[in-house]
């Protein structure tokens, strides 16, 4: 069993990374929007663009479930990308209830552009913190996988394969 006290720094030091990582990306968000440019990738935009990209032509509603945002969010995302011409909006041909949401060439260009992207922090790593840093992570992730599945399987299946599928467009 591991050291309680070397947990509980390795826990202090995860909260810190999210919390720095989250205050970075603010601030390039920023200064990025007083440019009037707007990085997408991770954002609410960038992931219904990745989303998009991985299967074109769902519905709002269908974008919503997929990435656990409320419908508002989901509206709110999509109307950002159309007024950027990177998404289309249409009323479903089968029901007239659905919104279907495509991808314009420029928003595909956008998602590849994004997908291209690595987080400019782990350029400070060499190749061997990188690949330990790897192990690591994998390890954590097949531990609150295993949580997720023994907690809801059903909902384990879909989630394991919408992180698959970012994880292949985004990095791979």
């Amino acid at each position: 069993m591991p050291n309680l006290a070397k947990q509980r720094k390795a826990a202090g030091k995860l909260i810190e990374f999210g919390m720095v990582r989250h205050t970075a990306e603010e601030l390039i968000h920023r200064e990025h929007a007083d440019k009037d440019e707007h990085p997408l990738r991770f954002q609410g935009q960038g992931k219904i663009l990745l989303t998009l990209a991985q299967a074109d032509g769902l519905s709002q509603k269908e974008l919503a479930t997929r990435l656990n945002l409320t419908a508002q969010s989901t509206a709110e995302f999509v109307n950002k990308l159309v007024k950027k011409q990177l998404v289309t909006k249409e009323k479903s041909t089968t029901d007239r209830r659905k919104t279907i949401i495509h991808l314009t060439d420029l928003g595909r260009a956008t998602a590849e552009t994004e997908t291209a992207k690595v987080p400019e922090f782990l350029n400070t790593l060499t190749d061997t913190e990188l690949d330990q840093l790897t192990t690591i992570l994998t390890k954590i992730n097949t531990s609150l996988y295993d949580e997720i599945n023994t907690a809801n399987p059903t909902r384990f299946d879909k989630f394991q394969q919408t992180v698959a599928n970012h994880i292949r467009d985004w990095f791979l």
